[in-house]
Formats: C-alpha cells, sequence, structure tokens
C-alpha cells in the first residue's frame, strides 16, 4: 500500500482547524453531544442547537434527570429524532452503570443506545484519543482520491486503522474528516490547499472527480396526508381556542406532538373519505371544511406533503392543547409549518 503523510495532514490540521466548541478542551460529554448532533446533521447546521443543548443539559447526570419531552423540545429542528430518544436512554444507563463518566472503552461504548461502530469509534478516538480509525463520508472521499480506489466506509475501514498514528487518532481522524469538509470537497476540490496533493495518485491522473464512484440517487416516493385543524374554546379561558394535537408513536417521530393525519389522494379521496379515516384512526367524528394550505417536508426515504383543514369534531371532547403548552410541546419541523398555516388563518378569521 502506497505510504500515506500523516505527518503533513497533522501539520495542515493544527494550523487550518475550525475553531468548534468540543476543541476547546474536548471534554467527552462534550465530545458525545457534538457526534450525536453530527449524524445526519452538517456542522453550521448543528452548532446552534449544540449550545443550546448545552445549557440546557449541560452535563451526563442533567440529561438523565430530564424529562423525555424536555430533551425533544431542546431538539427541536435537528430531525432525526430517535438520536434524542437514544442519547437520553444513553444517559441514563451511564449515570447507573459508570456513574456519570462516559466510558472509554470502545466495547462499553457500543453498549449504549444509539451509539454504532462509527459514533462509538469517534467518540473513543475524539474524546479520549484512543486508536480506533473514523472513517465517514468525508473520509471516503480523501481515501479514496488518494489511492484513487473506488469503495464505500466498509472498504476503508482496514486501510484507515493501518495508516492511523498510534497515539494521535484525536488529531487524525478529524484531520481526515476536516480535510475532506473544507477541502477535497465532492466537486472541484480546492488541490492547491491539500497537504496530500504531491503524493495524491487520483490528482496525479487528473481523475479527482471520478473518485470515490458516485451512486446512482433513487428517487425519493412522495407521500401525501391530511391533517385536522381543529380548534375549540379552552374552558376557563375566556374566548381563547385551544389546538387539538396528538402525541407521536412511531419510530419516525415518537414523543413529538403534532397534528392528526391521515393518508390522502388528492385526485381520489372526497372530504367524506377523509373524515372516515380520522374517525377510524383517532375515533373522533370530524367535519372538515376549507384547506389552508400545504406543507412540505423531506426525510431520507421519503418526501412528504401534508394538505391541512379546517376541521370541527363532534361527539367527543379533545383534549387541547393552550398556546402556553404549545411554547413548551416538542413539534417536528413539518408540524411548526403547519403551526404557522394554522395560525395565519386564525389571524385572518378574527
Amino acid at each position: 500500500m502506497q505510504a500515506f503523510p500523516a505527518q503533513a495532514l497533522l501539520k495542515w490540521f493544527s494550523a487550518e482547524q475550525r475553531p468548534l466548541p468540543w476543541r476547546e478542551a474536548y471534554n467527552p460529554y462534550e465530545v458525545w453531544v457534538s457526534e450525536i448532533m453530527l449524524q445526519q446533521t452538517r456542522v453550521e447546521q448543528m452548532l446552534p442547537y449544540y449550545e443550546r443543548f448545552l445549557q440546557k443539559f449541560p452535563s451526563v447526570e442533567a440529561l438523565a434527570q430530564a424529562d423525555e419531552q424536555a430533551v425533544l423540545k431542546a431538539w427541536e429542528g435537528l430531525g432525526y429524532y430517535s438520536r434524542a430518544r437514544n442519547f437520553h436512554a444513553a444517559a441514563k444507563r451511564v449515570v447507573e452503570r459508570f456513574g456519570g463518566k462516559l466510558p472509554m472503552r470502545l466495547d462499553d461504548l457500543l453498549e449504549l443506545p444509539g451509539l454504532g461502530p462509527y459514533t462509538a469509534a469517534a467518540v473513543a478516538s475524539i474524546a479520549f484519543n484512543k486508536n480506533h480509525a473514523v472513517v465517514d463520508g468525508n473520509v471516503v472521499r480523501v481515501l479514496s482520491r488518494f489511492f484513487a480506489r473506488a469503495g464505500e466506509a466498509k472498504d476503508f475501514q482496514e486501510t484507515a486503522q493501518q495508516i492511523l498514528p498510534k497515539g494521535r487518532a484525536r488529531a487524525f481522524n478529524q484531520a481526515l474528516m476536516e480535510l475532506g469538509a473544507l477541502v477535497c470537497v465532492p466537486q472541484q476540490p480546492l488541490c492547491g490547499q491539500c497537504p496530500l496533493n504531491g503524493e495524491c495518485v487520483a490528482r496525479k491522473q487528473g481523475m479527482q472527480e471520478e473518485f470515490p464512484e458516485r451512486a446512482t440517487k433513487k428517487r425519493r416516493p412522495t407521500k401525501v396526508f391530511a391533517a385536522a385543524c381543529v380548534r375549540e374554546p379552552l374552558l376557563g379561558a375566556g374566548s381563547r381556542d385551544g389546538l387539538w394535537l396528538v402525541k407521536g408513536e412511531n419510530k419516525l417521530l415518537g414523543g413529538l406532538w403534532g397534528f392528526p393525519l391521515v393518508p390522502f389522494k388528492p385526485l381520489a379521496d372526497a372530504k367524506e373519505t377523509l373524515e372516515k379515516r380520522f374517525d377510524r384512526e383517532f375515533g373522533v367524528q370530524l367535519t372538515l371544511h376549507k384547506e389552508l394550505g400545504r406543507a412540505e417536508h423531506d426525510y431520507t426515504h421519503f418526501h412528504q406533503v401534508i394538505v391541512l383543514f379546517e376541521a370541527s369534531a363532534e361527539g367527543r371532547k379533545l383534549v387541547l392543547a393552550s398556546e402556553k403548552e404549545l411554547a413548551r410541546l416538542p413539534l417536528s419541523k413539518v408540524n411548526q409549518k403547519l403551526l404557522k398555516l394554522s395560525g395565519a388563518a386564525i389571524s385572518r378569521r378574527s
């Protein structure tokens, strides 16, 4: 295997690394927070959430003692909410089994909810400088170009472990990821700024953009739903209305609150059909009125469209959320969009 210029990369990282907050002291809990948040989320996108989350839950103990609804509320907007639920469960386990101190051993980390091989290796190496290679999309791109070799993360794991300088895992893993994020970018890589450019095989061959091979993206299906906006006066609240929301129970949005939804085929389903679906799903007889608008959101495997209808309920007293409760309930991004639609409709009506 071609020799890898690890020292040149480490020197570059020492001079060019971004001043990210968890790099100030490498506090294990703060590193753990960053790695959980960086799953499926870019650094610049997660930083405001990171700062707010640590203000609210500054330690493993604080997170373990928190109510799940408070954790989800603090996570609101980051998406992939199973990360937050698993993180909360893992914090409880760290307190129970390890006295509130994040374990250093990879095997112990792998037993925590939400820590697969990649995240466990990242936490072990970055928080504790353990000699475990970390291979994400950025690392794949750097190594694929440097060695001019196609492959996925699993294909480069052994290579990354072999070139890892022992005792420098913290800096080396971050350096590879940083190089991929800032210089060895997917399109039009900045080869002139790269500390590896003299020995990069793909660059020598003028094939930088040929590696890694791009997988053909599958087209995401679109799923359409109807949502019901039911507002009723709150008892003892004068003329103020409460909003009917339901608590999610599925894996995707478990623990979050939102408007009640049913599947919807806009070209085929009449309002009467939707009303029967709401009755079957929620045991509530609704009358759907005008359409208030629609919201869209992209998930990993599908594109979601939700059409919001103004509605009234009959025959059952609903649990309604007041304005104060709405402020503390965790809502997904798409439900925040729906909430704005419903609020705009109320302001027009009043």
